[in-house]
């Protein structure tokens, strides 16, 4: 399936797409495929990213993880203010 999320990101776009790069491997190694990723043209702290995962269960069990939770807070990424919308075609 494929999910869309809209995060917004505290340290700016640059600084969490470096961080969110770095972090390739681990998401990969989890079952998640980044199909793109890019920020608001007017708003450089809101930040799209489509992924392709199995379920919406490893998704979150991923975003949890104390090791992968850490990624997220240093790449600025707001946790509340995720929204995760699963999509078909």
């Amino acid at each position: 399936m494929k999910v869309l999320a809209s995060i917004e990101v505290t340290k700016g776009y640059e600084h969490w797409k470096k961080v969110f790069l770095s972090h390739e491997e681990a998401r990969s190694n989890a079952g998640i495929a980044t199909i793109f990723y890019a920020r608001e043209a007017e708003n450089e702290s809101k930040v799209h990213v489509c992924m392709e995962v199995e379920s919406m269960e490893i998704l979150g069990a991923f975003m949890s993880d104390p090791e992968n939770s850490k990624v997220i807070e240093e790449a600025g990424h707001v946790q509340d203010s995720t929204v995760i919308i699963p999509l078909v075609d």
